[in-house]
């Protein structure tokens, strides 16, 4: 009996200690609904790469004034930088749908068919964008001349893992002042839109620093 009541005091208070913590440092790990965990973390990859994508769309390759294409104002760039975020608008959507569904534990065959959708339109959608941004390179601006200064794949590794950090910090903050109250998707959602714009963020510097075009024959 005394295990029992035990339980269910538990289960009254919340998760423990350890199930807070992981809620806190990595929300995507859901501790209490397993279901979810594999969701949540696809639908933390695909924000992360289509904000990779759009930080490349905006800032490197569209603001650079020696291209034929730049367009000055926060109006270009915000087009170029909305463009992966627009087709991946529906993935995204159904991914979330699938997290709420796991959450809920909706019937099992509905939860079944929209989560193979999900999952095929992911696919499909970031296999698209992933493609069209490495499409976008210096022969659409200018004339083929390769770029004088390309940007390092290390601050793209050094973002990936600035963001989770900056993320988990977000959930801390958001957690302490809600007075311990967040709840695990609350403390998720905090940590995934700070990943999302310090991807942007953190690659905006050396991507707009980077030279685009060679030296000769500017479009």
């Amino acid at each position: 009996m005394r295990p029992v009541l035990a339980d269910r005091r538990r289960t009254a208070v919340g998760p423990g200690v350890a199930g807070r913590f992981q809620d806190i440092v990595w929300p995507a790990s859901f501790p209490d609904a397993p279901r979810a965990r594999v969701h949540a973390h696809a639908l933390a990859a695909l924000v992360v790469v289509t904000s990779v994508c759009a930080a490349f769309k905006g800032f490197y390759w569209s603001d650079d004034p020696q291209v034929s294409q730049y367009r000055e104002g926060l109006g270009g760039l915000a087009r170029a930088m909305v463009a992966p975020f627009g087709w991946m608008a529906v993935p995204l959507l159904l991914m979330c749908a699938v997290l709420a569904g796991a959450l809920r534990s909706w019937p099992r065959w509905p939860y079944r068919v929209l989560a193979a959708v999900a999952w095929t339109m992911s696919a499909l959608a970031i296999f698209w964008v992933m493609l069209e941004t490495s499409l976008t390179n210096d022969a659409d601006y200018c004339t083929g001349n390769a770029p004088v200064d390309p940007v390092s794949w290390n601050a793209v590794a050094l973002c990936l893992v600035a963001a989770p950090a900056a993320g988990s910090l977000a959930g801390w903050i958001a957690w302490v002042i809600s007075r311990r109250r967040a709840r695990p998707v609350t403390l998720y959602a905090v940590w995934l839109a700070t990943v999302a714009a310090t991807v942007v963020l953190t690659l905006a510097v050396p991507l707009h620093a980077a030279q685009t075009c060679g030296p000769w024959g500017i479009g």
